[in-house]
């Protein structure tokens, strides 16, 4: 896989000034980020504590009471600030990897009475396309070859 970094910079929030740290997927067409607090470097350290997340547009920005998504990526961010030393890897793969329309065509047929799962099977979707190969690729280029996964 070909990822390659563009670009960091500082990014102030509610829970201290995380690093922002983006990535292309020039064979996938998209874009991914890694947020970051303190030396994520693992080689004399503690494992990394990281989240990867999903990216929920309608959970993370607009408070969608379908998921916990924008809970858990603040929740996330909250315990790494706590900790001092975190990453959290932003994938772009909205609604489970079906892309945001079809994510708002299975909300149309969750309000019909299908789950998650039957509404993307309905529309001839996986119940889950999420890849998480990126995240290697990532991780290398911030230097942490040891994890610990926040699932919260």
């Amino acid at each position: 896989m070909a990822l390659r970094f563009i670009e960091s910079s500082k990014l102030p929030t509610r829970w201290g000034t995380f690093d922002i740290h983006g990535f292309e997927d020039p064979f996938k067409g998209k874009e991914h980020i890694a947020i970051t607090m303190g030396d994520c470097a693992t080689e004399e350290q503690e494992p990394l504590l990281i989240r990867i997340h999903s990216e929920c547009l309608t959970g993370d920005a607009l408070g969608s009471m379908r998921c916990d998504c924008g809970e858990q990526l603040q929740e996330a961010m909250k315990r790494i600030s706590e900790q001092g030393r975190g990453a959290i890897l932003y994938l772009r793969q909205e609604g489970r990897g079906i892309g945001l329309v079809n994510k708002i065509r299975a909300y149309n047929l969750q309000d019909q009475g299908a789950d998650t799962v039957e509404a993307n099977e309905r529309l001839g979707f996986g119940a889950d396309m999420r890849d998480y190969s990126i995240c290697v690729p990532m991780l290398e280029h911030l230097g942490a070859k040891q994890v610990v996964l926040d699932d919260q």
